[in-house]
């Protein structure tokens, strides 16, 4: 029943991107183990794990999509898999609950990034584990890392927003549904505000955050939010990247994304390769 409830709860902000998952062209299957993992929203996640493509891995580094139909596809429809695959990481790629082949179950979205974080741990236990987030997935993943039991040494965060309202105010639907949870169910919704994450981050891990100069969604201004709320509580970077539209700093300055994103993680995991 709670579950039925919060699936028409969710129907205005995520309906549209409730479709059967497929797999992007981009993508070759042989190459990915699929996982099944147990998160403590209640829903049963489905993820996608693939090896380092040469040598022993630096480290393991968990990616969290946008929201998009393509769901954990993101990530191998537009080449971030493989550019850390290429540089050496396990990574693992999951739908957050309602998203592509996972069930639905209610908005604790943090919760399935916690749950295949620890997932990924546990495949990899002597590497050091990372996250990577876009949008709503770079938003849950600093909301999950209140949790103390969170597994992630560092995170590189796109496009993420300080609070629900920054991003669906312009949506008068969900708009609503945000203001009316602050009134009803306010300990709910400061769980999903990365803002209110910021003061409360466990274990210190280090961040990169990215924002578009182009980005509407998620303009500049947000993410300096939200850095003046983590800045002097952790070890904090901001890289904003001329003429990038929302979660697509990759394409639009691929090797400076590069440069930065492996350069960060391999500073933050400790640079060199281990047994895995």
């Amino acid at each position: 029943m709670k579950h039925a409830a919060y699936r028409l709860f969710k129907k205005p902000f995520f309906g549209r991107f409730v479709r059967p998952w497929r797999w992007p062209a981009e993508a070759e299957p042989g190459q990915w183990q699929p996982l099944r993992i147990s998160s403590g929203s209640g829903a049963t996640l489905r993820g996608l794990l693939a090896k380092a493509h040469a040598g022993p891995a630096k480290g393991a580094v968990l990616m969290c999509h946008p929201m998009g139909v393509v769901a954990k596809g993101f990530w191998m429809k537009y080449g971030h898999a493989e550019l850390l695959r290429q540089a050496g990481y396990h990574v693992m790629l999951f739908d957050l609950n309602g998203f592509g082949e996972s069930s639905s179950s209610t908005m604790d979205f943090h919760l399935d990034v916690l749950a295949a974080g620890q997932a990924l741990q546990a495949e990899y236990p002597h590497l050091p584990v990372a996250v990577l987030g876009a949008s709503m997935g770079a938003a849950m993943s600093l909301c999950a890392m209140t949790q103390a039991e969170h597994p992630f040494k560092a995170a590189v965060l796109e496009s993420a927003f300080p609070t629900l309202l920054h991003f669906w105010s312009r949506y008068p639907i969900p708009r609503l549904g945000i203001q009316l949870s602050r009134l009803l169910y306010p300990a709910g919704e400061r769980r999903l505000r990365p803002l209110h994450a910021a003061e409360h981050l466990q274990g210190s891990p280090a961040l990169l955050l990215i924002y578009g100069e182009a980005d509407e969604l998620t303009p500049v201004h947000d993410g300096q939010l939200l850095w003046q709320a983590l800045h002097g509580r952790t070890e904090t970077h901001f890289w904003q990247v001329p003429k990038a539209q929302h979660t697509h700093a990759y394409a639009a300055e691929p090797e400076a994304y590069a440069q930065r994103v492996i350069g960060f993680l391999d500073a933050q995991l400790g640079g060199q390769l281990r047994v895995a």
